[in-house]
């Protein structure tokens, strides 16, 4: 078999493969023999069937299959050997041969279509980018502390109804025998008139009220109320209302038990200190966003001094072909200038991580598999899960749909190592910056990606 490769401009390759039936007919043979072992005929025998019934049974499929695998390990073969880094899998071009053309002919001439871009980079201190650091102010713990005195207010007893109260009565029927005992939030969902109409209210009092202005759709009175479909057919006409408690949210204080509450137990003894732990709870929920921000400001900056051209129309096959060749050509186009940015950056991070010998190890995507599964295990309150078994919980995630997640892990682990690498290598800018300056710098980003 003869391949050879003619690369052209734009990163476009052709692959032409030189194929003779003495490449695949041994092999071919082989299988017919093996099947012909194996085949139960009536009429025949286990074991004693002619190889030739083999053939005019299933000779030209199984004929296919042998050619097409041969040429495909070939193929696979010479790319490694020669080092070619295709960026997909190679496209076949042309029209597939039949089982009747591979039976009539002796020799064959496939082409196969690359995407095999040449990456010139260099990097260097001399290219810089500009990334944050982030200074929590007082004013960012000043305002995280009052949405968390929002989130965890205390409750107290109330003598009578005012906006916003939770309102516990016995809710009754006057048209059928419905009565149950609910919470009723006086927030905004709730229709004026009826918020009106229990404002000032007391315990042991009756409100009455239509059951269908409550709330602007009457839908939502399962909500309230629970129960089925069948059942929310009573939610209808006048009902009573008997308050039996009136629940009022009050601003906790800055005290043991609201530290505890939003901390966890022994983690701050004094406002002080839970002060410092919320600048610390900041600082680390908005790492992973500063980290991306630098990221993406480092992959457009290289981007963009990278020039790579590509074989759009060979890409927009491939985009579809990767759909499931589903796509409209309108689709296709509308997807592929982020399909073409994603391919560049691809290309070139191939060539940073083939350059600092940059690899990923199997231990190191059971580890990061391991820390993500552990700590969302942790929100759900199994943060004591036994070794073992997070162990088993990590290998089901690796093997589960296919590969996907050891996949999507693996890409985690290869980000890491390729922009910790770069980050050695370049110039980054550092700005010091307040939460809300960082939040600003973030909106105008994504603002700017979307128009």
């Amino acid at each position: 078999m003869e391949l050879i490769l003619d690369k052209k401009e734009n990163s476009y390759g052709l692959l032409t493969v030189k194929v003779a039936e003495s490449d695949f007919l041994p092999e071919y043979n082989q299988r017919v023999k093996e099947q012909a072992k194996r085949a139960n005929f009536k009429g025949f025998r286990a074991g004693k069937v002619p190889a030739s019934l083999v053939k005019k049974m299933v000779g030209k499929d199984l004929k296919m299959d042998v050619f097409n695998a041969t040429v495909s390990e070939s193929v696979d073969q010479y790319l490694k050997e020669n080092n070619v880094n295709a960026m997909f899998q190679p496209m076949f071009k042309g029209d597939f041969l039949t089982p009747e053309q591979l039976d009539a002919a002796k020799e064959f001439t496939l082409e196969f279509e690359l995407v095999v871009p040449e990456v010139d980079l260099t990097l260097s201190e001399e290219i810089s980018v500009k990334g944050y650091e982030l200074n929590v102010s007082d004013a960012d713990i000043d305002n995280t502390v009052n949405r968390l005195i929002e989130a965890y207010p205390n409750e107290v007893e109330a003598e009578e109804v005012a906006e916003g109260d939770n309102v516990v009565a016995t809710f009754k029927a006057a048209s059928n025998d419905f009565e149950k005992e609910a919470t009723l939030e006086l927030n905004e969902k709730v229709q004026e008139e009826v918020r009106k109409a229990f404002i000032g209210k007391k315990v042991g009092e009756e409100v009455t009220f239509e059951a269908e202005k409550v709330y602007e759709d009457p839908k939502k009175l399962r909500l309230l109320f629970g129960g089925t479909q069948e059942e929310s057919e009573n939610f209808t006409g006048e009902f009573t209302a008997t308050i039996s408690a009136i629940k009022r949210k009050e601003a906790p204080e800055l005290n043991q038990e609201f530290f505890d509450k939003v901390l966890g137990e022994e983690k701050a003894s004094n406002e002080e200190e839970f002060r410092a732990e919320i600048a610390t709870l900041i600082g680390d929920a908005n790492k992973p966003s500063i980290e991306a921000f630098l990221n993406d400001s480092i992959r457009d900056e290289i981007s963009e001094k990278v020039e790579i051209s590509f074989p759009e129309e060979l890409l927009k096959r491939i985009l579809n072909s990767s759909n499931d060749n589903k796509l409209s050509d309108e689709e296709i186009e509308e997807k592929f200038p982020n399909f073409l940015k994603a391919v560049k950056w691809r290309a070139i991070s191939n060539k940073v991580a083939e350059s600092a010998e940059i690899k990923v190890e199997h231990n190191e995507i059971e580890a990061i598999a391991k820390e993500q599964i552990a700590a969302q295990m942790a929100q759900f309150g199994m943060g004591d899960l036994p070794e073992e078994r997070l162990t088993e919980f990590v290998q089901n995630q690796l093997t589960a749909e296919n590969g996907k997640y050891y996949q999507e892990y693996y890409e985690q682990v290869f980000n890491n190592k390729l922009f910790d690498y770069i980050q050695e290598q370049i110039t980054i800018a550092s700005e010091s910056v307040d939460l809300a300056k960082f939040e600003e710098i973030m909106k105008a980003k994504m603002d700017q990606e979307q128009a």
